[in-house]
């Protein structure tokens, strides 16, 4: 296959003009493919899904699970013969900033997650039926003319993330500085969603309106490595998926992945694992 995953077939979108408004749409086989952009999803998969596929890999999907999406992440969900129940969630940072929904573990776990993990719970039936009424009172609500709409859906959401929080395996320090954490979140989404266009720190710093030597810092305060480290980790994560999971020459995906030559993909490959990607792909 020529890629690690099919062609989109639809990606759920906010209204470009209110960004802080949340857009909750069944689940169908027409999601195959969810894309984000700088937005949030919370995926429920009640039933029907066999297994999720992305970049972290291939995870079987068990009923009753919700999955995380951040800002530049993307997922495949393989249905099996039965209709997939389920919806998708997804509002926008500002939504979260605006209404204080900050507090909660599970908002840091891409930051502490390696990139072949997925944030993803599997709850009880019992806690599920409860979390699918907060979903649809959300919708109801959205779609209402009553008016603080947004803060009453505000309420809901917030509810729904307290119930998903508990099941999160993410403990961050109470002690930990949520600047700091916040930052560091948007830098790695940022890698993520740029990764084939820069890999200088100093570009990344730029797009967060602060200074290298700054943002390095709070990278190794958070994560305990350098902000290169990071950038290089995630090359090395693709560069490996693509390698072992396409049929792109090294040529073609040294160049995809924002590197001027192949020579250069191909010593940074070798230093990191020791080997040729030609011959990391025979392995």
């Amino acid at each position: 296959m020529s890629e690690i995953l099919p062609a989109p077939t639809e990606q759920l979108m906010l209204d470009k003009n209110s960004s802080s408004l949340i857009v909750l749409q069944k689940l169908q086989r027409r999601h195959r493919w969810i894309a984000n952009d700088s937005n949030y999803q919370i995926i429920w998969l009640e039933s029907g899904v066999q297994r999720i596929d992305g970049e972290f890999g291939k995870l079987t999907s068990h009923p009753c699970s919700i999955v995380f999406l951040y800002p530049g992440k993307s997922l495949c969900l393989r249905f099996g013969y039965d209709p997939p129940k389920g919806w998708i969630l997804k509002f926008s940072k500002e939504f979260f900033m605006k209404h204080y929904l900050n507090g909660f573990n599970i908002q840091y776990a891409d930051i502490f997650m390696s990139n072949n993990e997925l944030p993803c719970i599997v709850i009880s039936p019992k806690i599920g039926e409860r979390i699918n009424l907060l979903a649809e009172m959300i919708n109801e609500v959205m779609q209402s003319d009553i008016p603080n709409k947004e803060l009453a859906a505000s309420s809901l959401l917030n509810t729904l993330l307290v119930y998903c929080d508990s099941k999160c395996n993410i403990r961050v320090d109470n002690n930990s500085n949520t600047h700091y954490l916040n930052i560091v979140s948007q830098f790695k989404q940022l890698v993520s969603q740029h990764l084939t266009t820069t890999h200088r720190v100093s570009d990344y710093a730029m797009m967060l309106h602060v200074s290298p030597k700054y943002l390095n810092q709070l990278v190794k305060e958070v994560m305990g490595v350098t902000a290169k480290h990071v950038i290089m980790e995630q090359l090395l994560f693709k560069a490996s998926r693509v390698l072992k999971f396409s049929n792109q020459s090294v040529k073609e995906i040294a160049f995809g992945l924002g590197f001027s030559e192949p020579e250069h993909f191909s010593n940074f490959f070798k230093s990191q694992v020791g080997c040729a990607p030609s011959v990391y792909r025979l392995k």
